[in-house]
């Protein structure tokens, strides 16, 4: 029998994979940055600079500061040429026009906006791989992609307003501008 059969690990600690506390304590940070990329760049791109540039920007100073993580874990990425060339392919096609396309965006709307609509690219990339390659998602993972959805909906669906509740900086600039009606002294 070979020492490593193949097939899936049966580890429960030590990966990421199987530790909850580990995944968590890793999303924390990423979902953290993920944010402050999207909010410095949109910053960048409302104060005059191309969507493109910031983006570069940004994501160049990310990658600059991913450096020491890749020569620490990179070896099997780099230790050939089709997995450099899967890792160039991954980084040019996918990434990069993905980000120009969410660097546009973000010259459009918030970035929280931004941000939390790419909040789908999960659960999209999920149902891709259900309906195009073939694969079988677990009942957590429909959960989930349906958590997603109905978070977003409620996210995306304007608050009902109380009636005289001002809307707006027309509304408010009415308001302002009408003289004041005193209540008559008795």
């Amino acid at each position: 029998m070979p020492a490593n059969p193949p097939g899936p690990r049966n580890e429960t600690k030590g990966t990421a994979g199987h530790d909850p506390v580990l995944g968590v304590g890793l999303g924390l940070p990423a979902g953290f940055t993920y944010a402050l990329c999207s909010w410095a760049a949109h910053r960048l791109i409302s104060r005059g600079v191309t969507s493109g540039a910031a983006m570069g920007t940004v994501f160049g100073l990310g990658g600059l500061l991913l450096l020491p993580v890749l020569l620490a874990t990179g070896a099997p990425l780099l230790a050939s040429w089709p997995g450099a060339a899967v890792g160039a392919y991954m980084a040019l096609v996918p990434m990069f026009t993905g980000y120009v396309l969410f660097g546009r965006g973000l010259a459009h709307v918030p970035a929280s906006t931004a941000t939390t609509l790419s909040l789908l690219e999960p659960a999209v990339a999920a149902l891709l791989a259900v309906l195009v390659v073939g694969e079988r998602l677990p009942v957590p993972g429909w959960g989930g992609i349906a958590l997603v959805v109905g978070c977003l909906a409620v996210l995306t669906v304007p608050a009902r307003r109380a009636p005289g509740y001002a809307r707006g900086p027309e509304t408010v600039r009415a308001a302002v501008e009408r003289p004041r009606q005193r209540a008559p002294r008795g």
